[in-house]
């Protein structure tokens, strides 16, 4: 008999026959993710939970681009090198149930399977600051997913694949090393070592993540500012002087303009689509909303920041759009597909220019469309 024991799931082997113990999962367990609060904590604390449930979204809605996107960015970050034509990619569950019977979420689990061959399992996390209980959930996250895609048999041996593992630190720490580490040693003295690759976003500029085709990951080029704003605040508290956190501000909404002329000239490229620039833009300025909020309390600065990605999400680019999804229409050859195609392809323009505030009569314009059309898909 073998017995493995992780914390909360027991793996017994006995007569060629495997049987999986958990723990019964309370009826009515609370949907807590990783970034919540208990209730019965000061209104302040509620608002930072808050406030940090939102930017965890926002960083999660950065892997929701497109295929060629993903499967770039996913090259980039793992040393792989899929075919992004012949690669299929399925976003797996990422919820689980904790050992307090609570729902647990991961970031982003993803399956790439080339057609017809092996499909591979991946896991990334992203971290705004330093946690060392970070490879412990992350290991985890990993034999929960594991466990999950498991092929049981009747071999003699069960073998579980777990995922390949990456964490995302956004911001700069010292303590943290190019792996996380840890040992499973059990009563036999099995001794077994546990990594986990660290990617150090920090150490990355603009210009090396468009070099090598990580994408999604630009709007963070704002966030990781937040480390150097944070540093001002404390060390200017008791001094009332703002000045130099006020200039942070800027910094970031200058990097937040910079971040977003780069997503423009990636579309223009065709390296991304509309709807991925869109993704970009509107997470560049969430993010600077966030740092705003939290260090700046410039309405305006917001205000100029969303105007101007509106700027550049504007109706030459929907017309642009429009023409492609013309284009692939033509090329499939059938009358009624490119009918439907270019109506679906200018409804899909006209709710991206509707979240970016886009007046109704200049999406009229770029869509043609007409208002009613448009104010009916205002209220879905």
């Amino acid at each position: 008999m073998i017995k493995i024991i992780s914390g909360i799931i027991v793996l017994r082997k006995q007569k060629g026959v495997t049987k999986m113990l958990d723990r019964e999962t309370k009826n009515k367990s609370q949907d807590k993710s990783k970034h919540e609060f208990k209730e019965n904590i000061p209104e302040k604390s509620k608002e930072n939970d808050s406030s940090r449930v939102k930017l965890d979204e926002i960083l999660k809605s950065l892997f929701g681009v497109s295929k060629k996107v993903l499967i770039q960015m996913m090259n980039s970050l793992f040393k792989e090198n899929f075919d992004v034509n012949m690669t299929d990619v399925t976003f797996e569950n990422n919820e689980f149930i904790s050992d307090e019977y609570d729902i647990i979420r991961g970031d982003l689990f993803l399956k790439l399977s080339s057609q017809g061959g092996k499909p591979y399992h991946y896991h990334i996390e992203l971290q705004t600051t330093n946690d060392n209980s970070m490879i412990i959930r992350m290991f985890e996250y990993g034999f929960k997913k594991a466990k999950e895609v498991a092929k049981y048999n009747n071999d003699a041996e069960t073998v579980i694949y777990i995922p390949r593992q990456l964490v995302i630190f956004i911001e700069q720490n010292s303590n943290i090393k190019d792996e996380l580490k840890m040992r499973l040693i059990f009563p036999d003295g099995q001794d077994i070592r546990y990594t986990v690759p660290v990617m150090k976003y920090w150490e990355y500029d603009a210009r090396t993540l468009i070099n090598e085709k990580m994408y999604p990951l630009l709007p963070l080029q704002v966030f990781k500012l937040r480390y150097k704003m944070e540093s001002l605040r404390k060390r200017d508290e008791n001094k009332n002087n703002k000045t130099n956190l006020r200039k942070a501000v800027l910094e970031a909404k200058r990097e937040a303009e910079h971040i977003a002329l780069e997503a423009k000239k990636l579309y223009e490229k065709d390296e991304i689509n509309g709807d991925d620039l869109h993704k970009v833009l509107l997470a560049v300025g969430n993010l600077f909303e966030y740092l705003n909020d939290k260090y700046g309390e410039d309405k305006k600065l917001v205000e100029e920041v969303f105007s101007m990605t509106r700027t550049l999400y504007d109706p030459v680019v929907a017309e642009k759009a429009l023409a492609r999804g013309e284009l692939k229409g033509r090329k499939e050859g059938r009358k009624e597909g490119i009918k439907e195609g270019r109506k679906e392809e200018r409804k899909n323009v006209a709710r991206n220019l509707l979240l970016l505030g886009i007046e109704i009569d200049k999406i009229v314009e770029a869509t043609k469309l007409s208002k009613e059309e448009i104010k009916k898909l205002e209220k879905e």
